[in-house]
């Protein structure tokens, strides 16, 4: 029954290991998007009032009306 104890927590101890890695790994990956500027997953969103595509508030420019996309983006899409 020692054994099977044992066995449990040495699969417990490993798990929470990975764990740790793993948390460690998505950090780092956080912080090198925002280091590299590359849009997050919480980042406002707002709708071209020309074109209808969404696209990030940083990148789109204030309309009377809304937003529209930078300029020339429209014909891209």
């Amino acid at each position: 029954m020692s054994k099977i104890i044992a066995w449990i927590i040495v699969v417990f101890l490993v798990l929470f290991a990975l764990r740790l890695v793993n948390a460690r790994n998505a950090r780092a990956r956080r912080n090198a998007n925002a280091k590299s500027g590359k849009v997050s997953a919480g980042a406002p969103m707002v709708r071209c009032a020309k074109c209808g595509v969404y696209l990030p508030r940083s990148d789109a420019v204030a309309l009377t009306d809304g937003f529209a996309c930078a300029e020339g983006e429209c014909a891209k899409h």
